[in-house]
């Protein structure tokens, strides 16, 4: 890499933490909780929205995107459409249930419906152990960019990372996470578009790109398996990824403190439905990079990967950025786009980890100032950064998996609990507490089995699509690994010609369907368990205010209830304590209302 790549690296993580100095320098000088967590609920909707959206698109998707496309084929652009269906569902379900009770946490929601803490606890803590999990890969993936482009080892890039996102974070609390979000969006963007256009020029040109992959089947899009073992299916993609986004976008501390500091219902519901034209632009740019690289390397007759020139898909895009960027300040703007989904994801993470730390466990219980609450804030997120980057390090030793499926397992196992709580509060007035745990905790028992399950099995993980590997020099590349397009049948991809039986049979259960069998797991069982509840007719119904909205007509005549109107402000700038518990500083009326 040339000395000006360095500068443009250098630069964007300085300006990253000058947003956090800055933050912390102006307004209230994130000294309230109303100011660091929720930004005083006067937050602008597009900030807000770019926020949202790249801080689901890490570094992980930058990385494993394109890895997915060159060794796996078109199937995971399909997947958009699951992210779709998630957004429509949580912009139009569960915004109108969340923004209206102006509650900081969205954990409190479970409290307020269920009358009961332990529940709240219960969705916190699975909540902190999704995010630590996911924090770990998140910045796994662009410390593997660091040590395959730069030679730093990956120990010292989760070291920086983390170093850099606990400086900003804990400084500048959500509006230093919102617009250096919005900073880093502008190097994702350039550095994506940049990649692209260089790597259609060295493989050829748009026609090669085309020729090559339509010929070598990496256009095949469509699987309609109904078989749960395919690892990628349409099925899956839609349905599984839906089931497993919407924790994502709804039910979600991250997504929650960001549509809910927008002053607005209205502009809470266009921050998660602006996200979907996002979602389809990444996407493309995601798929094509993949296109252009796979045809560069199968042009040339070995890919790296094939040719053990890197130890995972993974690094696919580094080592192009190592050995064929050789224009100057290019590798510096791709290298800072990687890093930015690292610093956003991050930032994220460990700003709504501390939040609801404070608010659900540690407010209640020692019932601290404001400001002192603030102050246990900023500690929190140092603490977190630090057992995020441990976990990191220790995530490192898992091998030849792709990086999506690593991050798809983990997420999975506790947000398809998390999921199931929340269906279950919002969709079945008369389900109990006992009812949501009990539910989750087998739901979390089954998911965690098959997914640990999954790692044990044979093979080395999932079967690639057919690689040119004539020019490899590799002895392993020539061990299985070789195919030629004539050989190449979308019957016979490797996708279906060997699927496990039995218990293995059960572990091989694609990571696209973890989320809808561990939310479909919790729903169920906490049904059952809630069941002597549901048929006692004197049993008492929540208020409609905690339904989701489509629901409340058959509980209760609708002028029996309030709701906001999507055009109406709610001013909320100060906040104080009152009974050890954060409130607005609303009347008593208005209160009711939204609380």
């Amino acid at each position: 890499m040339h000395p000006i790549d360095y500068v443009v690296i250098v630069l964007m993580c300085l300006a990253s933490v000058g947003i956090g100095v800055f933050t912390s320098c102006t307004g209230g000088r994130q000294r309230s909780t109303s100011e660091y967590m929720m930004g005083n609920r006067q937050m602008n909707l597009l900030p807000v929205a770019i926020s949202i959206l790249v801080s689901f698109w890490s570094a992980i998707s930058l990385l494993g995107g394109p890895a997915e496309i060159f060794y796996f084929g078109s199937y995971f652009n399909v997947t958009a459409v699951g992210i779709t269906l998630a957004c429509l569902i949580c912009a139009y379900l569960f915004v109108p249930l969340f923004y209206p009770l102006q509650i900081i946490s969205i954990f409190e929601y479970l409290e307020l419906r269920y009358q009961a803490k332990f529940i709240r606890y219960w969705g916190t803590g699975l909540y902190v152990l999704t995010s630590i999990l996911y924090l770990s890969v998140a910045q796994l993936a662009p410390a593997m960019a660091l040590d395959a482009v730069m030679g730093i080892p990956q120990w010292g890039g989760i070291l920086i990372i983390g170093g850099i996102s606990i400086i900003y974070t804990a400084l500048g609390g959500i509006k230093a996470v919102i617009w250096s979000d919005v900073f880093q969006s502008v190097f994702i963007l350039i550095g994506l578009v940049a990649a692209l256009i260089k790597a259609t020029i060295d493989s050829g040109g748009p026609a090669t790109v085309f020729e090559t992959n339509s010929a070598w089947g990496r256009f095949e899009t469509f699987n309609w398996s109904l078989d749960p073992r395919v690892r990628l299916t349409v099925w899956g993609s839609s349905i599984g990824v839906m089931l497993t986004w919407i924790p994502c976008y709804g039910p979600n501390q991250a997504s929650f403190q960001r549509f809910a500091s927008l002053p607005t219902l209205a502009k809470a519901k266009w921050s998660i439905l602006l996200n979907i034209f996002g979602v389809y632009f990444f996407f493309a740019l995601l798929a094509f990079v993949g296109y252009a690289l796979f045809a560069l390397y199968t042009v040339r007759g070995c890919d790296p990967f094939s040719d053990d020139a890197v130890s995972s898909i993974n690094q696919l895009l580094p080592h192009y950025i190592k050995y064929d960027l050789n224009i100057p300040t290019l590798p510096g703007i791709i290298m800072a786009c990687i890093l930015s989904g690292a610093f956003s994801t991050t930032s994220t993470l460990l700003n709504s980890q501390a939040a609801v730390t404070v608010i659900d466990f540690v407010q209640p219980r020692w019932r601290l100032s404001d400001a002192a609450a603030t102050v246990a804030t900023k500690w929190l997120v140092l603490a977190y950064g630090v057992l995020g980057s441990a976990l990191a390090f220790a995530s490192s030793y898992i091998r030849n998996v792709p990086l999506i499926q690593i991050s798809g397992s983990f997420i999975s196992c506790s947000s398809g609990a998390t999921l199931g709580i929340f269906l279950l509060a919002a969709c079945v007035p008369k389900s109990t507490w006992r009812g949501a745990f009990a539910g989750s905790l087998v739901s979390l028992a089954l998911v965690g089995w098959i997914c640990a399950g999954s790692f044990t099995l044979p093979g080395g993980g999932p079967r690639m699509l057919p690689l040119e590997t004539a020019n490899c020099s590799s002895s392993s590349s020539l061990q299985g690994l070789h195919n030629n397009s004539e050989s190449f049948n979308s019957s016979a991809s490797g996708r279906q010609d060997h699927l496990l039986t039995g218990l293995q049979g059960l572990y091989s259960i694609s990571f696209q369907w973890y989320g809808t069998v561990g939310s479909l797991t919790c729903f169920f069982v906490g049904l059952l368990v809630s069941l002597p509840n549901l048929l006692d007719p004197e049993a008492p119904l929540p208020e409609p205010r905690f339904i989701l909205p489509p629901l409340r007509p058959f509980l209760c005549p609708p002028e029996t209830y309030n709701s906001v109107p999507s055009h109406q402000n709610v001013d909320l700038k100060i906040c104080h304590q009152k009974g050890g518990s954060m409130v607005d500083s609303t009347n008593d009326k208005e209160e009711r209302q939204y609380l």
